[in-house]
Formats: C-alpha cells, sequence, structure tokens
C-alpha cells in the first residue's frame, strides 16, 4: 500500500497579531487605539494584511501546497479567523483555526491553520509548562493525517514559542530548556513514530539544552539558506537561525529560511538586509514581522 504523509508545514512568528481590544487580565494595553502603539482597526486590517501577504509569498517561494501553517504570536481565535478568509492566502486553503488560549501576560499563543483540502486533524491539545511563578505561551500539539486516505501514516507535531531571552540568555535559558522538556515529556506518551516539534525557540541550535536533544534520539533538519542570509532573525546586525526544528522517526525532515524580497529591507545601521518588521520602537511601518518564515517538508512513500 503507498502512503503517504501531509507534511509540508511553514512555522511563522508573526511578530504580535493582536485584535483592538484589552483581554481582561492580559498585559495588551499598547495594542488598543488608546495605547503605546495607537492600533487601532486601519493598522489592525493592514496588519492582518501584511500578516497574509507574506505566506503567501512564502508559499510561492517553496512552490508547494502547504498542509499546515504553525504560527506564533497571535493572540486570539479571532484575529486567526480573519487571517484564514483574506483573500492573500483563502485560496490556498481551505483553512482550518486550530487555537487554545494560554497564560501567557501579554496574552499571545501559539496556533496553527490546517489546510483540510490536504490534511484532516486527529486531535489537537495544548501542552503547558508555565507555573503559578512564571506564565508563557504553551506549546500546540497537533496530530494530522491525510485527509485523502484514512489508512495515512500519522504525523505528530508540536508548534513551539519557547521563552525569551528577558533577563539576559545565560539566566533565561533553564526556562527554555524546561519548556522544552515538558514538551518532549507529552510527545513520549505519543506512540506515533513521526515526530516534530518546530517553532521560535529563542536561541541557537548550539545552545546546550538544545544540543541535549540532540543526544537523546532527536534529529535537526538540514536547513538551507537563501544568499546572504543566514539566519531567521537579525538582531544587532547578527543574523541568527532562532526558528529551529526537531524531529524522530525514520524519515528525515529539511529545512528552508524562507525570504521573498518583500519580506526584507536594507539594514542602514548594520549593512546587508534585515526582516521588514511590523513595527519600530512604536511606529506601525507597514511590514511583516522581524522573522522570516521557516518552510519543514518530509515527503515520506512507503
Amino acid at each position: 500500500m503507498n502512503q503517504c504523509l501531509a507534511q509540508h508545514v511553514l512555522f511563522y512568528n508573526v511578530e504580535n497579531l493582536f485584535d483592538t481590544l484589552h483581554d481582561r487580565g492580559k498585559n495588551d494595553h499598547a495594542f488598543t487605539p488608546n495605547g503605546g502603539y495607537e492600533y487601532n482597526t486601519p493598522i489592525y486590517y493592514l496588519k492582518i494584511r501584511q500578516t497574509a501577504r507574506a505566506i503567501r509569498s512564502s508559499i510561492n517561494t517553496v512552490g508547494q501546497n502547504i498542509d499546515i501553517i504553525a504560527l506564533a504570536e497571535v493572540e486570539n481565535r479571532s484575529v486567526l479567523i480573519d487571517l484564514a478568509k483574506h483573500k492573500a492566502i483563502a485560496g490556498y486553503g481551505p483553512w482550518q483555526v486550530v487555537h487554545y488560549d494560554s497564560p501567557d501576560h501579554r496574552g499571545i499563543d501559539c496556533a496553527a491553520l490546517i489546510n483540510t483540502s490536504t490534511t484532516r486533524v486527529v486531535t489537537s491539545h495544548p501542552i503547558a509548562y508555565s507555573s503559578a511563578y512564571f506564565k508563557s505561551r504553551d506549546a500546540l500539539l497537533l496530530q494530522t493525517k491525510s485527509a485523502s486516505d484514512e489508512d495515512s501514516i500519522t504525523l505528530t507535531c508540536a508548534i513551539v514559542h519557547l521563552p525569551s531571552k528577558r533577563g539576559g540568555a545565560v539566566q533565561s535559558a533553564p526556562l527554555r530548556e524546561q519548556a522544552l522538556k515538558a514538551v518532549v515529556k507529552q510527545l513520549e506518551k505519543d506512540t506515533n513514530q513521526n515526530q516534530l516539534i518546530l517553532g521560535d525557540f529563542n536561541d541557537l541550535a548550539s545552545a546546550d539544552w538544545f544540543q541535549n536533544h540532540l543526544k537523546n534520539g532527536w534529529s535537526s533538519p538540514e536547513f538551507s539558506y537563501p544568499k546572504n542570509i543566514l539566519g531567521s532573525y537579525k538582531y544587532q546586525g547578527r543574523w541568527q537561525h532562532i526558528d529551529l526544528a526537531l524531529y524522530r522517526g525514520s524519515n528525515p525532515f529539511g529545512g528552508i529560511i524562507i525570504a521573498p524580497p518583500i519580506l526584507l529591507e536594507i539594514d542602514a545601521k548594520w549593512g546587508g538586509y534585515k526582516p521588514k518588521r511590523s513595527f519600530l520602537g512604536r511606529f506601525y511601518t507597514f511590514g511583516y514581522s522581524d522573522h522570516l518564515p521557516v518552510y519543514i517538508f518530509n515527503v515520506i512513500h512507503s
């Protein structure tokens, strides 16, 4: 029997995809009309449009239908619905929204858009690693099958946005390590042999805590980069590849940093190019995100 696993995945940290309303208990006041970003309805719909255009450009760049669009820094289900129905990407779907609210203090979450013409969600749920003393966004676990084959191989995918380096890279590393351990522990309960963790790891693959997983049965995809683009994020003139992936199973994954020209701008201070982000300070720039999208792929025939 010919079995194929739908696993063309695009990950994109979309940089502050908020609506304009304050959510009780969340520190999202800056992203309201009276907040520091003066984040009003026209800016919101421009942000939706630019995010959709970035995704469309990424899909066209790889020249491949995308089964799962994995996202970070989205506020709620409503912004995902608006994104999924935008004309720039609606024709590449239809898209099913998968989202759960998490305890992150800013109210940002991981989420996914599933291409239901190719992929069916078997189950989904959040993976929590917050504590009473530390609130962060949950990971999102997805188990999917091919929409056209009930006997197709299942992919178990965890979308992560690990804790940032706030407070210092060394001091915050244990938080990222703890979060990833919680995700791996959850995946150990899953009997599926094809598992993928991808997202914003907020650190390099050379970090000790990341390398420890490579020594314990996980692998990292071989990534290719566009010319003169050496990562997915640029900080103080240096490219950093922090949007990463881990996988385990019998079939290797590959990865590509996506950098179509519309997502880049000249880096006047440090030279070369940088991602054309949505905000510069508190000013909306009509850009896209401070991260570049990452394409993770693996075609299986058995």
